[in-house]
């Protein structure tokens, strides 16, 4: 029963790492690479500049350990269970101690690059601040490291409860003592409430562990988690690409009723589908929603009207890019393949949906310029907006649409 539990946690591992590696070469790709790069050298010349105004009095140390204890606490345990597991593994549940386990070790490998990256973001502030230098970067790296596989146990345990108040308040408490102790280190806090925070750190994970030692495990919660992890996955990349295993939902959204109104001559069926694809299935309209929200607050809160610009180029290009593949959506449906209408007026359809819903987002991302009453700087984004969004359907659409075709048809 061992190597077969070896055996089973080896093929899933590998399954789940040629999945990743199918959809990542999509995702990570010389387009989406160059806004990362653009949007991440702003972000660190934004963020350098903002470092160097900080005086000694700001609570470098109470945001560290807000954002440090939220990540710390956020520690899912990646089982790679799948539904038949409840009927085949279940009779074995005493024997795979070793599976999860590893389970809980390769969470926590995967976890410590997110941990490592975002203190190695905020330690440029707290440098600044405390006048520490960077030598405490590697020892509190080490303290985090040492939480996250304390609260990755403790999840562990905790999975071994069904109700769903218990977990919200696990995770709250793991928040709060993760945070604590990390707030502590960072303000050089006596050794002594150190010690007595990570003290009662201990004595709340050996509680759950002897408490849930004699529990069973809720297979059907597992296999729930796992699946919503893996639903998130390819809810992202499906941003870049086709996902066959990613079924949306469409919603009626009746309040939108007026944008789809449409003529149905035959001449609009292609406009007609996209447009009522666009507002009523949850990735394509969510999508939209978000990207449009987040380039409003960045807009917003940003003082400075170059950047605000970068980010509205930023946000409508990485919202025309990631909604091309609502083009593909009804290529595998019959009674599209079955319309009495040409190619061409397909392409102009989704070319003229993609281009006008652009320049929806052109008008909602000058808005907050509007109202803060700068009506120059706003008036310039719309227009930057609908020139972007012209040259973005007529140019880089049209070739991007012909590439697809063409691979589809071999």
């Amino acid at each position: 029963m061992m190597n077969n539990a070896e055996n089973i946690w080896k093929k899933r591992v590998i399954e789940y790492n040629q999945e990743l590696q199918k959809y990542l070469k999509y995702m990570f790709n010389d387009h989406l690479l160059f806004v990362l790069i653009f949007a991440l050298g702003g972000a660190a010349f934004t963020y350098n500049q903002w470092v160097k105004i900080l005086d000694p009095t700001f609570p470098a140390a109470y945001i560290m350990a807000a954002i440090l204890g939220l990540i710390l606490a956020w520690s899912p345990v990646y089982t790679f269970l799948k539904e038949a597991d409840a009927v085949f593994l279940l009779p074995l549940e005493n024997r795979l101690s070793g599976y999860f386990r590893k389970s809980i070790w390769i969470s926590f490998m995967f976890q410590s690059y997110i941990q490592l990256l975002v203190l190695a973001a905020l330690m440029p502030m707290y440098v600044a601040v405390s006048g520490n230098g960077f030598k405490s970067f590697f020892p509190l790296l080490a303290l985090v490291l040492a939480i996250k596989v304390w609260n990755l146990y403790v999840r562990w345990f905790m999975l071994r409860f069904q109700e769903k108040e218990a977990h919200w308040i696990d995770g709250i408490i793991r928040f709060l003592l993760s945070g604590t102790l990390l707030l502590l280190v960072l303000s050089e806090a006596s050794i002594v409430m150190i010690m007595a925070v990570a003290l009662i750190m201990a004595v709340y994970f050996f509680y759950f562990y002897h408490t849930t030692k004699k529990k069973n495990l809720k297979w059907d919660l597992l296999i729930h988690l796992e699946q919503q992890r893996m639903l998130m996955f390819y809810r992202i990349a499906n941003m870049f690409t086709d996902v066959p295993k990613l079924k949306g939902k469409v919603h009626r959204r009746k309040w939108l009723d007026f944008i789809v109104k449409t003529d149905f001559s035959q001449s609009e069926s292609y406009r007609n589908l996209y447009l009522r694809s666009l507002v009523r299935t949850s990735e394509y309209s969510g999508l939209y929603i978000r990207l449009t929200l987040i380039g409003a607050v960045l807009i917003y809160t940003n003082q400075s009207f170059i950047v605000n610009i970068l980010t509205a180029l930023l946000f409508l290009y990485l919202t025309g890019f990631q909604l091309v593949p609502l083009y593909k959506r009804f290529d595998y449906k019959i009674w599209v393949l079955i319309y009495p209408m040409s190619k061409e007026l397909k392409t102009s359809s989704f070319k003229k949906v993609l281009n006008q819903s652009m320049m929806v987002q052109s008008i909602l991302f000058s808005l907050p310029l509007l109202i803060k009453g700068m009506w120059m700087e706003g008036a310039i984004i719309l227009l930057a907006g609908f020139v972007f969004s012209i040259l973005f359907s007529q140019y880089y659409l049209i070739q991007r649409l012909k590439k697809m075709d063409s691979s589809f048809y071999l």
